[in-house]
């Protein structure tokens, strides 16, 4: 038996060696050199390994892991993919240490436009230094991107002639009048203007007539804006019905809303005769009317209530006329009607203000009378 005793004053000699290789070249960690490290710990890191992209037939619309892309939102599909599959894979990414990241892949758009099913690979390089004592980790991560064809949920429902509401805009007791039926229409279009691109927003059998307005709109969000609009343009009252359609499949009920709006009695440029006086109807707000007198083309405001109640239309009792002035003399003017040619004489206040000599105007005949509503346009002529 051999016993070794150390010198006073000498320390003894202590080595590390890699548990794998035996190697005594450190750095170590875990009684692992870095070689057998990364090939025994590899970097820990989850990612998503499938995405599957639906893409609309009829509209191009997106589909990517349940949430919908719109690819107008991008350059071409391509791009529109690649970034929306790159943003899904980095969110999936699972690693507990600050890394860098590398994405490829073979996405093409030529080979997106098939018809049928196809596959494409995404490529991420993740690079992370987890240990000070040791240089960088690499992992590689391969995730398999499937595109497809289908037809989106709001697709399916305009075809289907889906809705949710009916719009109605009916005047009150009357027809409406052309003028009516511009404004409402260019009313209408620059609301739809505002929705262009969202495919949800649609209009249905719209149908505009001396009746009124009869439409068929996809959300009762937009029928709600609609009539709220055409009832605060015009003045109108607007009411809601509901009505049970079916039931969803959670049990609960599903309505069809009705939309109306009632326009005033009276329209603009209506003729009217009002305590005892015959005037044209020039503005129309929620509790008062504005009204042109005729008889020397004052303006008035009146208790809308009151004008309603008391007034009486004269429209389908006058008969439209032309009138050309011929010469002025004091207060008073010479005329001539168009249609027989006969000279007589008014007042300059029942003719429209600023009116000169040999200037075309409109007015009509009513009850032996002869009243003048406003210059003739030169178009008009």
């Amino acid at each position: 038996m051999y016993i070794f005793l150390r010198k006073k004053g000498v320390r003894p000699i202590s080595r590390l060696f890699c548990a794998i290789c035996g190697t005594s070249k450190d750095p170590f960690v875990d009684n692992l050199c870095e070689t057998c490290y990364k090939k025994e710990k590899p970097l820990d890191v989850e990612t998503i390994k499938q995405i599957e992209v639906e893409i609309c037939s009829s509209c191009g619309t997106m589909r990517i892991q349940g949430k919908r892309f719109d690819p107008e939102d991008f350059t071409n599909i391509e791009e529109a993919i690649r970034e929306i599959v790159k943003g899904v894979v980095i969110e999936k990414l699972r690693i507990d240490s600050p890394y860098k990241h590398d994405y490829s892949d073979d996405i093409d758009e030529e080979k997106i436009n098939y018809k049928r099913l196809k596959r494409f690979n995404v490529t991420t390089s993740i690079t992370a230094k987890p240990f000070e004592e040791f240089g960088e980790f690499t992992a590689i991560l391969n995730t398999k991107v499937n595109i497809s064809r289908m037809t989106c949920d709001t697709c399916s429902k305009y075809k289907a002639g889906y809705f949710e509401a009916i719009l109605q805009v009916r005047g009150e007791n009357r027809q409406i009048t052309e003028k009516e039926e511009v404004r409402l229409e260019e009313l209408i279009n620059i609301i739809m203007n505002k929705y262009e691109g969202s495919r949800m927003a649609y209009i249905l059998e719209y149908d505009i007539n001396k009746k009124g307005i009869t439409a068929k709109i996809s959300t009762k969000m937009l029928a709600e804006e609609l009539a709220r609009a055409i009832k605060q343009k015009t003045a109108g009252k607007s009411t809601t019905a509901y009505e049970l359609k079916t039931k969803a499949r959670d049990g609960t009920d599903v309505y069809q809303n009705t939309y109306l709006v009632r326009l005033p009695k009276y329209a603009l440029e209506d003729v009217i005769e009002f305590e005892n006086e015959i005037w044209v109807i020039k503005g129309i707000i929620e509790n008062q009317i504005k009204l042109e007198s005729l008889e020397n083309h004052g303006i008035k405001k009146f208790d809308r209530r009151r004008v309603e109640t008391d007034g009486r239309r004269r429209f389908y009792q006058i008969v439209e006329r032309k009138f050309m002035v011929i010469s002025f003399k004091g207060n008073m003017a010479t005329i001539m009607a168009m249609d027989n040619y006969e000279n007589f004489e008014e007042k300059i206040e029942k003719l429209p203000k600023n009116v000169k000599e040999g200037q075309s105007v409109e007015g009509f005949l009513y009850e032996d009378r002869n009243y003048y509503l406003k210059l003739v346009e030169s178009d008009d002529i």
